[in-house]
């Protein structure tokens, strides 16, 4: 007989590889309407693109997923040559494979909140206005286990607010921090509020674990462009100013922080979903 149980002993819970993606399904079916009834056909639009407009401070792959069916819609190239996997062979199966052991109930709770959040906490039209980020340990073709920061937004809905398709963006980000703070935030887009570093593990919304940083609107962009790996002259000639206002910028950002580098400041924005 196929091991296809969840073992839930004490705070841990052991999925065997057989049930990973079952797991999955009973999160999503746990929450009525979550995912629309009928597909649509696949969009026709330009996601390379789009997928510029996200914070890709590394190697990235990104997808678009028909929510009605957990089926994805298009893979970008890069998924082989980040896992060895063909886009047009990879799936939320094999997605949750890659999935460290030890991360893998974090990402059942994380999606469960998600979706508590998108169908109980905020009206059906704005769903589309939410970007929601977490962190995951993913195994690599050649790297090993590399921690990917993971950014999805909702393209449509039904009118009642079911999910039809999603657009999702990992981004390999070791270089800037190997630690995953466990946390969900959900970004607000066109003035919704944000939710930043929910623990999924509490009952509590947001976590006070380090002192809330208020940075200015050009000092995130600056940490934005800075993790994108441009040099502070590039930066000063893509916002139109000199390359001693960067410099001011970033300094701002270390005396604010107390960090040493601007490494650090970017780590934190990551945590916070500031960026």
């Amino acid at each position: 007989m196929l091991l296809c149980l969840i073992i839930d002993i004490g705070q841990n819970v052991f999925i065997s590889k057989m049930s990973k993606f079952d797991s999955l399904l009973k999160v999503y079916e746990a929450h009525r309407s979550y995912l629309g009834k009928k597909s649509l056909p696949p969009q026709k639009r330009d996601f390379d693109s789009f997928a510029a407009t996200f914070f890709c401070p590394g190697p990235f792959y990104y997808y678009v997923i028909d929510s009605p069916t957990l089926t994805l819609d298009y893979v970008s190239p890069s998924v082989e040559e980040l896992f060895g996997i063909k886009p047009d062979e990879f799936t939320f199966q094999k997605f949750m494979d890659l999935v460290h052991p030890d991360e893998l109930d974090f990402f059942l709770k994380c999606e469960d909140r998600v979706a508590d959040f998108l169908m109980n906490r905020i009206e059906p039209q704005h769903v589309v206005n939410y970007k929601i980020t977490y962190c995951l340990r993913q195994k690599t073709l050649d790297k090993g286990y590399r921690l990917f920061l993971l950014q999805t937004v909702t393209l449509q809905t039904t009118p009642e607010g079911s999910l039809l398709k999603v657009f999702g963006l990992q981004t390999d980000i070791t270089h800037i921090t190997k630690y995953n703070s466990k946390r969900l935030s959900f970004v607000g887009l066109q003035g919704q509020p944000s939710h930043l570093e929910i623990d999924v593990y509490s009952d509590g919304e947001t976590a006070n674990e380090q002192p809330e940083f208020k940075f200015t609107k050009r000092e995130l962009e600056v940490i934005r462009l800075l993790g994108e790996g441009l040099t502070t002259s590039e930066i000063a000639a893509r916002l139109f100013v000199s390359d001693e206002t960067i410099i001011s910028h970033r300094k701002n950002t270390l005396s604010k922080t107390g960090f040493k580098n601007t490494s650090q400041v970017l780590a934190y924005c990551i945590r916070k979903g500031l960026v």
